[in-house]
């Protein structure tokens, strides 16, 4: 089905019978990133551009090292086709393979992983992305999840029976069904957040200086971790934010509080873009990388996750450098080019490793 997905060829009901079993197995969305990445990375493009029947000549060779009795003569499998449909054939049981192998060794992993936990880890699902890949998925009651690069969620499979609990470890935007009897509950590292029925994004990365929850809709409650009995309620069009250490946290505060050895908590309103007045904390949803007055380190560390690259500096000079702007369809080059216009820097590319020097 994923496969036929890709290809544009899986009519409606057979989309809504993938979208079910996702829902109902979420630890196959990792997998289906993978096979989604492949199918758009550039190894499968030149694998499209190569004549079917030599491609299935290598893998013939391939399995000749392997049993000869499995051999059989091309002709018997695969009649001749039209160029166009033989291409597409091929990319189709290509995406197939790699289905299988992949959903196979996830399988033994998680049960290898899964045999030495106790019965109540083993209820537990988690969906992830990797630097350079997002996702989205459905809960099972309906509530609709962005998942950005680097990021987990976990959840209980009863999830939704008695309650609706989430963990999340990086950002995520969220689209809650209502369900006044049954509460959305989100848990990061510092902060818990409560809701009903509303759409917001979180973003709590593990070493970043601090925590955010945005609220495009509705109203959340939030509370913290070290000070249960303190509350915030967010309205619609503001933005919280929660710093990890002492450092002061530099935004338009409504409210603002501090308690010695606590996190600092402040309260300002979303940001827009000028240009077409784009809500910036969500943006990354719409495949749109933005940045406001951010040091090159600060950035850096957004890019990593954005590209899927590891960014090195030569020195701490690039700290006084600071960058606003947005990415969208670029590549790591093409955006590294785009700030050379803004700043006198030089940088090295190998494979997915960055340098930047003087």
């Amino acid at each position: 089905m994923i496969a036929k997905k890709l290809s544009g060829e899986a009519s409606e009901e057979e989309i809504r019978e993938l979208e079910k079993l996702l829902r109902s197995n979420p630890e196959l969305h990792y997998s289906m990133q993978t096979i989604t990445d492949l199918w758009h990375s550039k190894l499968l493009q030149n694998i499209s551009k190569e004549d079917p029947n030599k491609a299935f000549e290598k893998h013939l060779e391939r399995l000749e090292s392997v049993d000869e009795s499995f051999l059989v003569r091309k002709e018997e499998i695969i009649p001749e086709l039209p160029k166009k449909n033989r291409r597409k054939i091929l990319l189709v049981c290509l995406s197939a393979a790699i289905a299988v192998s992949i959903f196979f060794a996830g399988v033994k992993i998680y049960n290898g992983s899964v045999s030495d936990q106790s019965a109540a880890s083993k209820i537990n699902s988690e969906v992830s992305t990797r630097y350079g890949s997002k996702t989205n998925l459905v809960l099972p009651d309906g509530t609709k999840v962005w998942l950005n690069a680097g990021s987990k969620l976990n959840y209980d499979k009863n999830y939704g029976n008695s309650i609706r609990e989430v963990g999340l470890t990086g950002e995520a935007y969220f689209d809650v069904v209502k369900n006044p009897e049954k509460p959305f509950i989100i848990h990061t590292s510092k902060i818990d957040i409560k809701v009903l029925g509303t759409a917001f994004n979180v973003k709590s990365y593990p070493g970043e200086k601090t925590i955010e929850t945005s609220l495009i809709r509705g109203s959340i409650e939030i509370t913290f971790k070290d000070r249960p009995s303190e509350k915030v309620i967010l309205k619609p069009n503001e933005k919280l934010v929660v710093a990890n250490d002492d450092a002061p946290v530099v935004v338009q505060k409504r409210q603002s509080f501090k308690q010695s050895n606590e996190p600092i908590v402040a309260i300002s309103h979303l940001s827009y873009a000028r240009r077409d007045s784009t809500i910036i904390e969500t943006a990354w949803v719409q495949n749109k990388l933005f940045f406001q007055d951010e040091s090159f380190r600060e950035l850096a560390a957004k890019m990593q996750r954005w590209y899927g690259v590891s960014i090195q500096f030569d020195n701490s000079e690039r700290d006084t450098l600071h960058f606003t702007g947005s990415f969208e369809n670029e590549t790591i080059q093409q955006a590294l080019d785009a700030l050379q216009l803004t700043a006198r820097f030089n940088y090295d590319i190998q494979g997915n490793q960055v340098s930047i020097f003087k």
